[in-house]
């Protein structure tokens, strides 16, 4: 949405910023994205990366520009932790470090002549703030609140907390939050594709049936495409041979095929 703030959370090292540098390209070059249709313009895209090597963020966005070719100039723009002053960049829940960003997207904003959307990959890395404590956090909330008013959309990348279905720390921190979408792995580890779900844990200003979980998989070449989940398909590799063992004991009872299949007469039924 335009003028808002989001949040993407999960474990670490478990897609977001992946999932995030997808969706920036489709916002700036006008692509569609999974399910949703191609923005009607193309928008500039600010990333700000506290974490990554700047090889990594290289070679990550290396595959979407081999795939889909480079965006116009200014309308993607790369900011890297390692590649500033000091190797830092300033503290996002103090002035100097917010009006840094500011100034940031007001020059973006005069090359392209549009506001552009801001990516701060991560939360965690571009902050000292004590994480359960909603006062420390509240300065940080306070300027994405105040961004979203001046017309800005933001993404937040977090992690996923221990105990709470949400983002880690203070449950406060999505007050003022608009969308908080969580990804999580879907299927076992050493996959040729990295396939994850998404499911809305807030979706202020959406409908219903806009806020549906869904799977999804990345081929690592630039291409995101809407996937079954590993529970579907091994819903439907059983339906298969439940119904061949069927074929072959017409009068075979659902106990008798659970005990073939390994699984409960209760996933046969």
């Amino acid at each position: 949405q335009e003028r808002s703030i989001n949040y993407l959370f999960g474990e670490k090292g478990k897609g977001k910023t992946e999932f995030s540098l997808g969706l920036a390209f489709a916002i700036c070059m006008l692509l569609p994205f999974l399910h949703y249709p191609a923005p009607e313009e193309e928008t500039p895209v600010t990333v700000i990366d506290g974490e990554m090597d700047p090889y990594d963020l290289v070679k990550r966005t290396t595959a979407y520009i081999q795939r889909f070719g480079y965006p116009k100039k200014d309308y993607l723009q790369l900011i890297n932790f390692a590649l500033q002053p000091d190797q830092t960049i300033p503290d996002i829940k103090d002035e100097p470090g917010q009006k840094k960003v500011l100034k940031h997207l007001k020059i973006q904003e005069t090359l392209t002549g549009k506001k552009p959307v801001l990516i701060l990959d991560n939360l965690r890395s571009l902050s000292n703030y004590i994480e359960n404590d909603a006062d420390s956090y509240r300065p940080i909330g306070v300027w994405l609140k105040n961004l979203r008013g001046l017309g800005y959309t933001v993404l937040v990348l977090d992690h996923t907390g221990k105990a709470a279905p949400g983002p880690r720390g203070t449950s406060s921190k999505t007050d003022w939050a608009n969308v908080c979408l969580k990804i999580e792995p879907d299927g076992p580890a050493g996959q040729k594709y990295m396939k994850v779900k998404m499911s809305f844990d807030k979706a202020r200003g959406l409908r219903p049936d806009q806020t549906a979980d869904y799977v999804c998989q990345y081929d690592f070449e630039g291409n995101w495409t809407l996937a079954a989940s590993t529970k579907e398909l091994e819903d439907a590799e059983y339906i298969k041979q439940i119904i061949e063992l069927r074929n072959l004991e017409p009068k075979i009872t659902q106990k008798a095929i659970a005990e073939k299949l390994d699984i409960s007469a209760g996933k046969v039924n």
